[in-house]
Parts: C-alpha cells; structure tokens; sequence
C-alpha cells in the first residue's frame, strides 16, 4: 500500500505520449533484430493483415522491407495465424515468436471443418510442409477438387488459426487481388512458368509421404507444363503448433506479455484485446504476480480507475512523459504528430483511454481501415476507411499543420495508395481550418474535396 501511494498519477496525455514510443513507433530499430523485438512484443494481436507492413512494422523498423518478415518465417523463428476474415481480400492477422506460439496462438473454437478442409488437415497432420501442388495432388480420392475450391479451402483454414506459411507472400498476394481495409499500392505481378522438362515432375502425395509420380489431372497433358501455383497459395502450408494446455500458464505468460506490450495494464486494455476470460481472468493473475513482486498495482493513470498494473521501472518512464517532467523548452517546440491504424496497439483511444466527445455525425472506432492522427499524446483527426470522412478533435493551428504533415507522410510511405477526403465534422472539407492544412501538406483541390496519390 505504501508503494502505492509513492506515484502520483499523470494525465491521459501523458500516456498518450508514452505508449506509442513505448512500442518503438518512431524508433531507431534496424534489421531482422529490429523485426523480432517488435512481434515479440505484439505477438498474438489481431490486426488487418493489410495494416502489418505499411502502418505497423514500417512505423517501427526504420529500414524495413518485406524480405525480412519473409526471412524470419522461412527460418522459422516467425509464425503467422489467421484470426478471422474482413469484407474483401482482407482479414485479422497475428504474428508470433515461433518459441512462444503455444501461448500466443488462438484457434477458432468453434469453426467446424467441411470434408475438403478435413482432407487438407489430415494431409498435414503428418507433419511437414507442403507445396499448394502437392496438397492437390494428394486429394485424388476419385475425384480432384479445382485449384480454386482448394484455395478457398485453405484460406478459410487460415482465418479459422488452423494452418500457416513459412512466407507472408500469401498474403500479400491476396491484398493485391481486391479490396482491402487499408488500401495500398499494387505490386506489377511477377510472371512465372514452370517447366516440367527442365525442373522435373511435380512430387506428389501418398499417404501422408512424397514421391514422384505421375502427373495428376489437369495438369500438362504430356505438353511438358505444369499449371502454375495461385499466388494466393504460395509457399509451403502446415499445421501451427498446438496452444498450451495449462490455463494457468497460458493466463500468466499472457498477463506478462500485456504488461510488456501496453507498459502500464487497464481494464480498457484487456478489453480491447478479447483475451478469453476477460478483465476478471487477468486481473486474479495480476494480482498473484503483484504478490510475488513481479509487477505494482497502483493509480498511475487518472481517471482509469486503481486497478492498473506495472512494473516499476515502466511506472518511471511513464512518469518522464507527464508535462511536469517536460522541460520548458520541450513545450516550446513544434508539435509531434504519429499517424496510426486505428487498430494499433499504439493507439491508446478505443482501449486504455475512451475517444473523447464529439458531433460530427458519426462515432470513431478502432476499426479495420480507420486511422488517426496523434498529436503530443492527444486525438487530432480520425481518418474513417477510404478517408472519404474525418472528424477533429482540435481547432488549434498548429495541431492540425502537425497532424496533416504526418497524415501525407503516412501514405507516401505506402499506408494507401490515395486517399479523396470530401466531408470533415460532417461538412465540406473545403470549407474548414483543416481542410486548409492538409492543402498546405500536400492534398490538392478536386470538384468533390481533397485527394492525394502516393
């Protein structure tokens, strides 16, 4: 209780302030080590698979590109799991240290699998990893099942957290074919031909082991072709490793790995998670770990109730972003802006800290395709999916000059392809102070509003 009392609690700014450079957004990270610490600290989260490399790792590696995600999974030190589907191409994705998959990893309950998916499951329950073609070939049971029927399968298999990739061009691949959450820029698609002559024929499945046969149905014919792989499905596909058992262990090293990823633990937090159990589950776990002194419960943050947890050190950085601990001169200088999915774990609004109030004719949401614009810890714009509408929360001109800036430099760095902005705080966007900013920032003036092209 006397330690307790020790801290005085700083603003929902503050926090603001601290969460996003508490997950390296902004960072001064590099490399696949750069890469590794930051699914080491989001492993298990759920966000659109279309959000995880413009707008999550880009935000936090400065040097990164796609080779190095592709890296971690080919070596199997990375994992990803599917964890449901959105409208389009687009759906909830996680990633995962491979060591710590068990505990992080969560399996559609209750998805039941059709006789196709079930063939597939027990094709790689055998263990190993399998090519798209060679899943094909092992489900001649009379009848072999279209390339695209297959596909469907297992995506629908990804979704439910059954089945992964040791590459994330699968996904990426789906993105670029359709609509997504967060729209990028489409690659120019690589042409492929396999040649049976050169390369050999196409191995084959047979009771769960590989030779080599003969070629199955539809593919060349004796032409000396092989049907190329769907993009969609390329890389090999396997089982993802089984969750841990134990409740009580998988309670602990959850309630730790929430620590580690939000610094200081709410109600609001585990919430926005959808950890099974909920807040309750937690907070029975906090409360033995803060027995053994692995962690403080404390009133760190107002207005978010005493039952918030950390450890002490984070409790002292959260403490050096209060603006008491803010020298003058760092009040004096420009605003800092950070552009964010709304998804984000960085994103403090919709979790830890409520959206503020406001009229503009529709409510903000952490929602797939949303973005927003912080601005020294506080809420500036909502961007809604497809940014056609955006709501303020400052009238201020500095703020919004600042929230404008690190909106354009968000998509130029590939968080969308364009964006046509026709209504803020439910009217014309070219009639209002923040119109103006992004003008200034780089949109440009159409009939129907502001747009901009990466």
């Amino acid at each position: 209780a006397a330690l307790r009392h020790e801290v005085e609690p700083v603003d929902p700014a503050a926090y603001g302030r601290f969460l996003p450079a508490w997950q390296h957004v902004g960072s001064g990270l590099r490399g696949l080590d750069g890469v590794a610490t930051v699914i080491d600290q989001l492993s298990g989260v759920p966000i659109p698979a279309s959000a995880w490399e413009p707008l999550i790792l880009r935000t936090r590696v400065s040097n990164y590109n796609p080779a190095m995600l592709d890296e971690l999974a080919a070596t199997g030190e990375v994992v990803w799991s599917g964890a449901g589907s959105l409208p389009g191409n687009d759906g909830w994705i996680s990633l995962h240290l491979a060591e710590n998959a068990p505990l992080t990893l969560r399996p559609d309950p209750e998805f039941e699998p059709s006789p196709l998916q079930q063939e597939l499951l027990d094709l790689l329950s055998g263990g190993g990893a399998y090519f798209f073609r060679q899943l094909v070939q092992g489900l001649t049971n009379g009848n072999q099942p279209a390339d695209g029927a297959v596909t469907a399968a297992l995506w629908e298999l990804v979704w439910a957290g059954r089945i992964g990739n040791d590459t994330f061009t699968p996904v990426r691949s789906l993105l670029a074919g359709g609509k997504t959450a967060h729209k990028q820029r489409t690659p120019a698609p690589r042409a492929r031909t396999a040649r049976i002559g050169r390369l050999g024929r196409a191995p084959s499945l047979t009771g769960g082991s590989l030779r080599t046969g003969a070629l199955s149905a539809g593919n060349d014919g004796g032409t000396g072709y092989q049907r190329s792989t769907p993009p969609q499905v390329a890389g090999r596909w396997s089982l993802l490793p089984g969750i841990e058992g134990d409740t009580t262990i998988r309670a602990h090293a959850t309630a730790e790995l929430l620590m580690d990823r939000y610094g200081v633990l709410t109600r609001g937090s585990v919430a926005s998670e959808g950890i099974p159990g909920g807040f309750g589950l937690m907070y029975k776990m906090l409360s033995r770990l803060e027995e053994m002194g692995r962690c403080r419960r404390g009133y760190f943050i107002e207005h978010l109730g005493a039952a918030q947890f950390a450890v002490p050190s984070t409790v002292d950085r959260l403490r050096s972003f209060s603006a008491d601990a803010r020298p003058d001169a760092a009040l004096a200088k420009k605003p800092t802006a950070v552009a964010l999915a709304a998804t984000d774990p960085a994103n403090p609004f919709g979790a830890a800290l409520g959206w503020p109030q406001h009229d503009g004719g529709h409510r903000p949401g952490r929602k797939a395709g949303a973005l927003v614009v912080l601005v020294d810890g506080q809420l500036a714009l909502y961007v809604e999916r497809g940014g056609k509408t955006m709501l303020t929360y400052t009238a201020d001109t500095e703020p919004l000059t600042a929230a404008a800036e690190a909106l354009v430099a968000a998509i130029r760095h590939g968080a969308a392809d364009k964006m046509a902005v026709e209504k803020i705080n439910g009217e014309s966007v070219l009639e209002s102070a923040a119109g103006r900013a992004l003008a200034d920032a780089g949109f440009y003036s159409t009939p129907r509003g502001l747009r901009i092209r990466a």
